[in-house]
């Protein structure tokens, strides 16, 4: 009797869907295992490619945050090591998308994207956050000098990916929690067009994780 119900529990906790991620609602949060020695393997669709995450410099004595390492092909890509990073496989597990933290819950967030090479093991990381930012920063209206959250949203494939630029909801700016969502092509990094108000809300509102989902999307452009 006692084992069989031990035996319920389990497969009622493993039957929990995992919470939904601060930017994408399908990303995996890295949070869990922040301030910890272990690591944390995020699956691909595919079920055979695994990215391994884990907080480097870590000592038990030590609060600092390192940084993030995302163990992929070989190698170790290292993010900044905020508690609140997550990772986005697309669809196809061609490519993944990095949140990284550089700071608390209110950001700076950053996006890298790392795809798989055509030949060899070893896959391209690419920072896709300027590219985003310049294009959002100038409709901002702050009263200080302050940089977007750009986060990833979700894949509409392989080689697209949706990303969020937002403003800092702790920030001496007006439209504080605000975001525009932009098509990025994964190869390249190139910012391929900002999605309009309508087309967002009508195809791609279910993939919005939680930290957008409490904020109005789009920034009216203020005069200067």
């Amino acid at each position: 009797m006692i084992l069989s119900a031990l035996l319920f529990g389990l497969a009622m906790l493993a039957a929990q869907p995992a919470p939904a991620g601060l930017f994408g609602k399908q990303a995996v949060s890295v949070a869990d295992i922040h301030g910890e020695p272990r690591p944390m393997t995020v699956t691909a669709p595919n079920g055979r490619t695994r990215a391994i995450a884990r907080f480097s410099d870590y000592t038990a004595a030590d609060s600092a945050d390192g940084h993030l390492s995302v163990f992929l092909g070989g190698d170790d890509h290292d993010f900044p090591g905020g508690p609140n990073g997550e990772l986005l496989w697309a669809p196809d597990s061609n490519a993944i998308a990095v949140t990284s933290d550089n700071g608390g819950i209110d950001g700076q967030y950053e996006v890298s994207i790392m795809t798989r090479p055509d030949k060899g093991r070893h896959w391209r990381e690419t920072d896709i956050t300027d590219r985003v930012a310049k294009l959002f920063k100038p409709r901002m209206d702050c009263e200080e000098d302050e940089d977007p959250n750009v986060g990833a949203i979700g894949w509409t494939s392989g080689q697209r990916l949706i990303v969020a630029a937002q403003v800092p909801r702790r920030s001496s700016c007006a439209d504080r929690g605000s975001f525009a969502a932009f098509i990025v092509d994964a190869d390249s990094g190139d910012v391929l067009m900002e999605i309009d108000l309508h087309t967002f809300s009508r195809r791609y509102a279910k993939m919005l994780g939680t930290v957008l989902t409490a904020g109005p999307v789009g920034v009216r452009k203020h005069r200067r």
